[in-house]
């Protein structure tokens, strides 16, 4: 019988002597006042946490065998020894009570909620003494902080992007161009809500990142489109993956203003102009005129780069060749007159019939040694932009353009000169538009540009059926005059 109450008591115990709590201090992080937090380190049948107390106090102050804060001292933040040795105590007796109810391994997020309830209960204890309570209402206040659960952290959406990069990038494989867009994209998660988690991202949350684009960023309805097409496509990547159970943004219809803008190309004349341009040198002042015919003076700078940027542009209006594929073309891609080139956005291989002025831009650079065979010279984007738009305006393209957009639900009119649109893309829709004006079928264009279908095709098809009902309209006139 006796033996039986024995095996009974050691059942009960059995947690008891497999429960172990110590406290020490972190020493190997020390702050400004030369203190180091202190740490409880609790293993509880065979489940272990190691937390910070929310204290600090110096090493000659910390009585290692006791394993609490020596009597009589206080730390920099004027905590007096029984405020830190309370905590302690309190964590033991929490523990040690918590323990007693169990009959199995407890999990470690069962001990992180039991710690937080003992610093909650502390956290109570203390303010309510220093509030000078009465003890019914201290003891009441104690019961109301162990109810409290800390709510779990949520890890804010633009954490989860270097995964989503990673993973779509290389099963998509991006372009250099793809990936500085999305990171831009991230960027504005961040600036927007930085510690907002992928269930924000309810109908509300989609309203308030696109209001965030109009009034605080200040952009156009047709960028505002773009970037919500970026939380879009991020989004649904995150609910394949399981991240968000929130899936409004497969119904959610958001609406936009969006005006089309005009394409903005180089009329043959225009094209040999540029081509056969003598770039001034640097230093030179030049008498140009603006879009409203009032004269005005400019200092050539950057002569060297707008030279390599009118051959760059020029030989994508020769080829139809974008400005990434354009810059990526080797020697060895190129034989007997014909140019085989895969491009980067479309992954098309491509062979071209090269013109005789891109031939001639071509043996302009032969015996010149660029990195990775490459047959031409390399320009960043917004540097050959820049250079471009110089070079339109020593041209003198200066015929106005009006682009209208919606800001915030607001209309903007806006007139440009023709040379302040010009950008790398420019060379590419070149060639598209005077290749459709001379009578090419689009479906022969296609084959140069590697356009899958009419409809990318149709905005430059617009135009040229626009130009040849101009032509016909001069030619009347013409007629009717004689």
């Amino acid at each position: 019988m006796l033996k039986k109450w024995d095996q009974k008591w050691d059942q009960l115990f059995k947690g008891v002597r497999s429960m172990k709590i110590r406290f020490y201090l972190k020493k190997t992080v020390v702050n400004k006042s030369g203190e180091s937090p202190i740490r409880a380190d609790i293993n509880i049948r065979g489940t272990r946490i190691q937390k910070l107390i929310g204290f600090s106090i110096g090493e000659d102050k910390w009585d290692v065998k006791r394993e609490e804060v020596k009597k009589g001292c206080k730390n920099a933040q004027d905590r007096d020894y029984r405020v830190i040795n309370s905590r302690i105590s309190n964590i033991r007796t929490h523990f040690s009570a918590f323990e007693l109810t169990l009959d199995y391994q407890p999990s470690t997020d069962q001990l992180n909620k039991e710690f937080d309830k003992a610093i909650n209960k502390n956290s109570a204890l203390l303010a309510s003494i220093n509030s000078k309570d009465a003890p019914e209402v201290t003891e009441q206040k104690v019961e109301e902080a162990e109810k409290k659960e800390r709510r779990p952290k949520v890890k804010p959406a633009a954490e989860y992007m270097d995964e989503f990069i990673r993973e779509e990038s290389r099963l998509k494989e991006w372009s250099w161009e793809t990936v500085k867009m999305v990171k831009s994209f991230k960027n504005h998660l961040l600036r927007f809500k930085k510690s907002a988690g992928l269930d924000f991202y309810d109908k509300d949350g989609l309203d308030k990142f696109i209001n965030y684009l109009r009034r605080d960023c200040g952009l156009e309805d047709n960028s505002v489109l773009k970037q919500y097409k970026n939380l879009a496509w991020f989004l649904r990547w995150a609910i394949r993956k399981g991240y968000t159970k929130v899936r409004d943004v497969e119904t959610y219809e958001p609406v936009f203003k969006l005006v089309k803008k005009p394409v903005i190309f180089l009329t043959q004349p225009e094209l040999e102009k540029l081509y056969t341009l003598e770039i001034p040198k640097n230093g030179t002042v030049i008498k140009l005129k603006d879009m409203n015919g009032k004269e005005y003076e400019k200092t050539v700078s950057e002569s060297a780069g707008m030279g390599r940027a009118r051959d760059l542009f020029c030989f994508c209006a020769f080829t139809s060749l974008r400005y990434s594929d354009v810059v990526e073309v080797r020697r060895t891609d190129i034989r007997n007159g014909v140019m085989t080139v895969t491009t980067q956005k479309t992954h098309d291989r491509l062979p071209i019939f090269l013109h005789k002025n891109a031939l001639a831009i071509l043996d302009k650079y032969k015996d010149q040694d660029f990195p990775g065979g490459r047959a031409l010279p390399y320009m960043t984007n917004q540097q050959m932009n820049r250079c471009l738009k110089d070079l339109g305006e020593i041209c003198g393209f200066t015929t106005p353009y009006t682009i209208t957009c919606y800001r915030n639900g607001a209309r903007h009119d806006d007139v440009f000169p023709k040379y302040a649109l010009i950008g790398t893309h420019t060379g590419r829709k070149t060639f598209i538009c005077f290749a459709l004006s001379n009578g090419v079928p689009p479906d022969v264009v296609m084959k140069f540009t590697g356009h899958a279908d009419y409809k990318s095709m149709k905005p430059y098809i617009d135009i040229t059926e626009d130009a040849k009902k101009d032509a016909i309209s001069l030619m009347e006139k013409a007629f009717d005059a004689k």
